[in-house]
């Protein structure tokens, strides 16, 4: 017997998903774990949902993030805001989460906003001086 036989798709629990990642100013593809003890967090390899946390790095890392909060957060929009690698990341992800569900069934695909963000890098605004 198998399992197709009598579980359904929409049945089937996917543990992981795929989803872009930026490192410096490249992308690269890293998994969000939907299930266990590392639900909604993204690891780099898939196996790594399923490991034990380790308890030590967790008090370290809670005190780390309500120390540096504010810091990491000014540093974060910037870069959202500056990075061409992090507005590509963006469209990617929101491409992805719009056409594939979690049951893996496909959705309507994704249509790019109606501006682009052609010449919103790096072009200053003129000002016409006073009469």
């Amino acid at each position: 017997m198998r399992a197709e036989e009598f579980i359904t798709e929409a049945e089937i629990i996917s543990e992981h998903e795929m989803v872009f990642s930026r490192k410096g100013n490249k992308l690269k593809t890293k998994w969000r774990c939907t299930s266990g003890n590392r639900r909604g967090r993204v690891v780099s390899n898939a196996k790594d949902c399923d490991a034990p946390i380790d308890q030590k790095k967790r008090a370290q890392m809670k005190v780390t993030r309500k120390t540096k909060s504010k810091q990491a957060a000014r540093k974060a929009k910037k870069t959202k805001r500056v990075n061409p690698a992090s507005k590509l990341l963006g469209m990617l992800n929101k491409i992805r989460k719009n056409t594939v569900t979690s049951g893996g069934k496909v959705k309507t695909a994704y249509k790019p906003p109606k501006t682009s963000l052609k010449g919103t890098v790096g072009t200053r605004k003129t000002v016409k001086p006073r009469k």
